[in-house]
Formats: structure tokens, C-alpha cells, sequence
């Protein structure tokens, strides 16, 4: 069994033929030799994800990557070939010290203060504190709000997308001792799109990560992204308060 790390590779359209793209990313592989260059997939929690670009205007689509901005590691040319292969050298390092830990459902109890029929986070398969977090949820047919939304057509509400979002960026916090027993309070939806629809019957896998954070005033600013079998449902960055 292969036991080299994998680190997602995303490429741009390739309307500005620059370079070669693909000879960097396999100089590049070469300079790495205990990782694995793979194709980013949506919702997969990728130590780094590689980006390559044909020019400096980097327009790849990352839209659908479930990592926090900080492990985007672009590839604008040969002159980038050297500080990204030391960036990820440094994000695998950190990604080997934080694999996180899980929580089953009571643990998800002993940190999120909300309880049925608000609750929308089921387990945590890998939470690290402070920084991110992947949740599960299962959109349960028998849940009230199918019934009336919609009749005939039962679709799990966008807003509620975004209230699972919000407790899984608060798991990731509440783990901190500075938010420990307090209540993660909604302060504001900075941008949210909604890709599919989600339907009951269906998991939704929600990645949850940090953008930014203000202890002293105890406000954070997160991403969360949330997918079901593979495709992006909703990607949603929020602010979050803790009272």
C-alpha cells in the first residue's frame, strides 16, 4: 500500500499557455518524494491542494475545495516551483501533528449546546481545535420541516444549510478552553451559495474551518462547506460570537 501522503492538484482553464503546466507539477512531485500529487476532488480534506495556473491571474476554480484558503498552494510559473514545494513540505508536517480527534454523538452533545429539533450536527470524524472541523448530519425523511417544505417536493431548507454550517464552525471552537461552555451566537452571513438541492434520505458531510478570528472581542470568521455524495450543496463563510 502506498503510505505517501496525498496533496490534491487543481488546474486552471489553460487559456494562457505560459508554461507547461504539467511538467512543473511533475518537477515538482519529483522535488517531493514522500508525497502524492493527486486530482482535487470535491469534499475531500486534503493536507494542501496544489493550484496551477497558466498566468498570474489565478483564476482556477477552488470553489468546491473543503480546506481553509491558507493550504491553497499556487503555481503561477517555474518561479513558484521552490516556495511551494517548502510551503507544503511545512503543511504536511503540520497536517501529521493535527489529525484531529472524532467525536460519536454525545461527545457532539458534551460541546454544542443545541438539542432536537435544532441540532444539526450527528458525529465529527475529524476535529481539530481551533482550526476545522468535518461533521455529518443525516436529513432524516421523518424530520418536521419536510412536511412543509415543500409539499409534494420536500427540499431541506438553505437556511438550515447554513445553521449546520454555523454548529459545525462552533464545534471547532467551542473545543478552545477561551469558548468552552459559552453559546455560539450567528452574527452575520458574509456570502452563501447554494449549488444542489438536498433531499431527505440524504448525509450531509459539512467541512467547517477558520478565516479569521478576534478573541478579544471572542468573534470568528469561518467557511463552511457542505456536500452530499461528493457534490457541493453549499459554500458559506459566517461570523460567529460566543456569550
Amino acid at each position: 500500500m502506498d503510505s505517501k501522503t496525498g496533496i490534491g492538484v487543481r488546474y486552471c482553464g489553460g487559456c494562457n499557455p505560459r508554461y507547461d503546466r504539467v511538467a512543473l507539477v511533475k518537477r515538482l512531485e519529483s522535488l517531493l518524494p514522500d508525497l502524492a500529487l493527486v486530482p482535487a476532488r470535491p469534499g475531500v480534506p486534503y493536507p494542501a491542494v496544489v493550484v496551477v495556473c497558466g498566468c498570474s491571474s489565478r483564476c482556477a476554480d477552488v470553489g468546491g475545495l473543503a480546506l481553509p484558503a491558507g493550504r491553497l498552494v499556487y503555481l503561477c510559473g517555474w518561479e513558484d516551483l521552490l516556495p511551494a514545494k517548502e510551503r507544503l513540505e511545512a503543511l504536511s508536517r503540520a497536517g501529521e501533528a493535527q489529525r484531529g480527534r472524532s467525536l460519536d454523538h454525545e461527545g457532539v452533545l458534551a460541546l454544542l449546546p443545541h438539542r432536537d429539533p435544532m441540532l444539526l450536527v450527528d458525529t465529527a470524524d475529524r476535529l481539530v481545535p481551533g482550526e476545522s472541523v468535518t461533521a455529518s448530519f443525516y436529513a432524516a425523511p421523518g424530520l418536521p420541516v419536510f412536511q412543509g417544505h415543500f409539499p409534494g417536493s420536500p427540499t431541506f431548507p438553505g437556511v438550515l444549510l447554513v445553521e449546520a454550517a454555523a454548529q459545525a464552525a462552533g464545534l471547532f471552537l467551542l473545543a478552545l478552553d477561551r469558548y468552552a461552555g459559552k453559546a455560539p451566537l450567528l452574527m452575520g452571513i458574509r456570502k452563501a451559495g447554494f449549488h444542489r438541492r438536498v433531499l431527505p434520505g440524504d448525509t450531509l458531510e459539512i467541512h467547517a474551518s477558520l478565516l479569521e478570528e478576534r478573541p478579544e472581542l471572542g468573534t470568528a470568521l469561518c467557511r463552511g462547506q457542505v456536500f452530499v455524495q461528493g457534490e457541493l450543496a453549499a459554500d458559506i463563510e459566517l461570523r460567529l460570537a460566543f456569550r
